[in-house]
């Protein structure tokens, strides 16, 4: 069977930091994610590859994690709310971890990822338990295609949108939170945000280049926004945020008593946000 090619290099690198941190970094570990690691050793050639090879570097730790600490940040968010439905935006190979039972997802995303995701799935021989939503978010209605998806907007939902808001311009970004403020009140939000060159630390500039030079200008980051503009743009749309972390501060204590590879840095915001009832 001929690999495919990735209809995003960002996801397959994403998926492979997160396969990667079990096998690489001591413990503690942030989340444990077999899932990933199975869809990237379905591929003859993955960049699950590099990061066994050369588990010191730098640029490739800070990937790993990047990945993981905003994956454990949602698994945490999961832990203490409500909602028995989930929305994975700008999905790639993202899935939910942590305790899920009871939950039922969905994948949005354009449709050539969607059908990348299912082609890698069935190479792990894998089912993805998560309904496929075909959405542009710059320019689809999104919550329309939810409700053709099969979405109940009468319950509350938990959107999580992780690694993707960087590559909308602003004004999509904040469409995108607009539009979810459409859910039913008890919905919660849980995203990443790149922060302006101000506010990143020495290691997370330097991530945030080598990253850049990695895909090739291919997906370029486009929404780098300040802690207090994000929630200014949240509260516009009704949204109330109830918790936010610098990603160096979203792990748990004791996490960078370590001697690994893994560094703390200063590049990305997480913010959890609900619809207040």
């Amino acid at each position: 069977m001929e690999e495919p090619v990735p209809a995003s290099a960002s996801a397959l690198m994403s998926a492979a930091a997160r396969a990667a941190h079990l096998l690489v970094d001591t413990p503690p570990h942030l989340i444990c994610d077999d899932l990933a690691l199975r869809l990237c050793r379905s591929l003859p050639t993955s960049p699950l590859d590099y990061q066994l090879a050369h588990r010191d570097e730098p640029v490739l730790a800070a990937a790993r994690f990047s990945a993981c600490v905003r994956a454990r940040f949602a698994a945490d968010t999961l832990g203490h709310v409500e909602p028995r439905q989930g929305v994975l935006l700008g999905a790639g190979l993202d899935h939910p971890v942590g305790d899920t039972a009871g939950v039922q997802w969905w994948t949005v995303d354009l449709p050539d990822v969607l059908a990348w995701r299912a082609d890698l799935y069935e190479r792990a021989g894998l089912t993805d338990r998560c309904c496929p939503s075909q959405a542009d978010l710059t320019a689809d209605d999104l919550v329309h295609a939810l409700v053709v998806a099969g979405l109940d907007t009468s319950r509350p939902v938990m959107v999580v949108w992780l690694g993707g808001t960087m590559y909308l311009p602003d004004e999509a970004v904040q469409h995108v939170f607009a539009q979810c403020a459409d859910l039913a009140a008890g919905s919660v939000l849980v995203a990443d945000f790149v922060t302006p060159p101000a506010d990143r630390d020495q290691a997370g500039q330097a991530y945030a280049d080598a990253l850049a030079t990695a895909v090739g200008g291919h997906e370029p980051w486009r929404c780098q926004v300040s802690a207090q503009n994000l929630g200014d743009w949240l509260g516009e749309s009704s949204w109330q945020v109830s918790r936010t972390a610098a990603e160096a501060d979203a792990v748990p204590a004791g996490f960078w008593d370590r001697r690994d590879a893994l560094k703390p840095m200063r590049l990305v915001q997480l913010v959890e946000a609900n619809i207040p009832v």
